[in-house]
């Protein structure tokens, strides 16, 4: 058995924790049994927000193209190839005839106009609709009949002509859209099934997918069990047949089953867990530590729409008395590097505009014109946080600095991952953490979801400078110039304070010696269907 590298608090918890992995051990063993940490909040591509529940998603469906984690170029998934205008407006995509759904009935053009058109359907509640704007028509669709008026669908670029061949009509070029057709928000769902079975659609036995694997079992806090797809274009290629997903709040007991090998991959590993593994595999005493810096920024979002955090200089004042280095190299612990700006620095040609650094000082000044000087009078300001140690453990300090440097009072409120989800959505918090990873690699992923109106600005915050530069680089053909709105846009986001940028992510896996495929990418992705084992695991597993 492997020795544990993260000590417990004490013996009692591993006991715990060892009754609970083998209650969760029962049952024949998959093939690959992977963790990413809590529960699924949601599979439905047109509801689903989530990095984790991405990677479920894709597994399960296929879009016309996939992204390859390998280097994250584009390739042909459900479309075997597509054909682009020379104005670059009209994007032709030709299905595969051997496509199946895993009821073994052919995947459609209609099937992706269905599922679009949900997904611009106001009541499907999409936080991701307006990665849809980009086609000709979606976004006065949309707003249209979110003010309850006649939508008119002939209005909206997207015509099946044929079962397999999906016509695509965009407002302007678009230099990303091969990757948003790769994207969860335009993966196809079947008509029949989503109107026959409703919200319960996506749980077992009623799903319906089209990708490398079915989903044949979904246990609530517990696991998900996939078996390979037999009617999947490329099921030949597909090399594992049950995979197992299992459910761990908390990171520490994830890492406690990697350990013991009752997992094979864990893509969460605890904050406290990540020096000494990366001290282990400097050493080389660790085969099986994968390490890489992400696209991707963990932030603090404010809730402008509310006394006193709808006042600029509170926002900027909490902003400023961020010590930045002092959370990663305390409470994070994972390499970060601390960051100032929203986009991280990993997109060639962009001018990333100056973001708040840390002036305490000026943050006193601040909270003293706004008429809380020392802190005196501000009520006490309240954290949102997701169950977990690490966010908890980050949390407290900057309640930490906070108090000390200003004199403000912040209690910390810890929720589930699903009812933290609910609540953003409703806008039912003063301060929450936050984390976003990019879906394509362009400094547009992270900005448009800002726009006023925008399914994933919970933060109340609009500013119509901003939406109007976001408005124009969509238009501009001339890369720099498109660059150089975006960064204007971003330094307009920095000012105004709606989010506290804190560090840009990066990941550590654990990955079983032996298992193949898993590529470590800035985009955090993985293609299950490329997995596989390269020996006989038994020895390590």
């Amino acid at each position: 058995m492997r020795r544990f590298l993260i000590p417990l608090a004490v013996p009692a918890a591993v006991m715990a924790a060892m009754a609970f992995l083998a209650y969760r051990m029962q049952g024949p063993r998959a093939d690959l049994v992977w963790t990413a940490g809590p529960e699924v909040a949601s599979i439905d591509p047109a509801r689903l927000t989530a990095i984790q529940d991405g990677r479920v998603a894709a597994a399960l469906f296929e879009g016309l193209a996939v992204v390859d984690p390998r280097g994250l170029g584009v390739r042909p998934g459900a479309a075997a190839r597509w054909d682009i205008s020379d104005d670059r407006l009209t994007y032709t995509f030709t299905l595969r005839p051997e496509a199946r759904w895993s009821d073994g009935r052919p995947v459609t053009a209609e099937d992706f106009a269905y599922a679009w058109r949900r997904v611009l359907d106001p009541r499907t509640a999409a936080d991701y609709a307006y990665m849809l704007y980009p086609i000709r028509g979606a976004r006065a669709y949309y707003e249209t009949a979110l003010k309850g008026g006649e939508a008119d669908w002939s209005g909206v670029g997207v015509r099946a002509e044929g079962p397999y061949r999906l016509v695509v009509h965009l407002e302007q070029p678009t230099a990303y859209f091969l990757d948003l057709a790769a994207f969860s928000t335009y993966l196809p769902v079947r008509r029949d099934v989503v109107e026959t079975y409703g919200d319960r659609w996506t749980f077992p036995p009623h799903i319906v997918s089209n990708g490398a694997y079915r989903l044949t079992e979904w246990q609530f806090r517990s696991r998900m069990r996939w078996e390979k797809n037999p009617y999947y274009w490329n099921a030949g290629a597909v090399a594992l047949g049950r995979i197992e997903v299992r459910v761990f709040d908390e990171a520490n007991t994830a890492i406690l089953a990697y350990e013991t090998g009752a997992v094979d991959l864990a893509t969460v590993v605890p904050a406290l867990a990540i020096q000494p593994l990366l001290e282990a595999r400097t050493a080389g005493r660790r085969r099986d530590v994968v390490y890489a810096t992400n696209f991707g920024t963990y932030f603090y979002r404010f809730n402008c729409s509310h006394p006193p955090l709808s006042d600029e200089r509170v926002r900027r004042a909490l902003a400023l008395a961020v010590h930045r280095q002092a959370l990663i190299e305390r409470a994070a612990r994972g390499g970060q590097k601390p960051s100032t700006t929203f986009v991280p620095p990993a997109v060639a040609g962009y001018p990333s505009p100056p973001g708040l650094p840390e002036n305490v000082e000026e943050a006193r000044r601040l909270l003293a014109e706004a008429g809380y000087p020392g802190g005196r009078g501000l009520e006490e300001l309240v954290i949102l946080v997701n169950k977990s140690q690490d966010h908890v453990r980050l949390a407290e300090m900057i309640q930490q600095q906070w108090r000390e440097a200003l004199g403000v009072s912040v209690r910390i409120e810890q929720v589930e991952w699903k009812v933290f989800l609910d609540r953003m959505q409703r806008g039912e918090y003063q301060i929450a953490r936050a984390g976003w990873f990019g879906d394509y690699v362009d400094p547009n992923t992270f900005l448009d979801m800002f726009v006023t109106g925008g399914g994933n600005n919970q933060t109340g915050w609009s500013n119509a400078q901003f939406d109007a530069l976001i408005r124009q680089a969509a238009c501009t053909l001339q890369p720099q110039d498109r660059m150089r709105r975006l960064a204007e846009a971003e330094a307009i986001l920095l000012q105004d304070v709606p989010i506290v940028p804190i560090y840009v992510y990066t990941t550590l896996m654990l990955v079983r010696p032996g298992l193949e495929g898993i590529c470590p990418n800035p985009l955090n992705r993985i293609d299950f269907g490329q997995v596989y084992w390269s020996k006989a695991p038994s020895a390590e597993r």
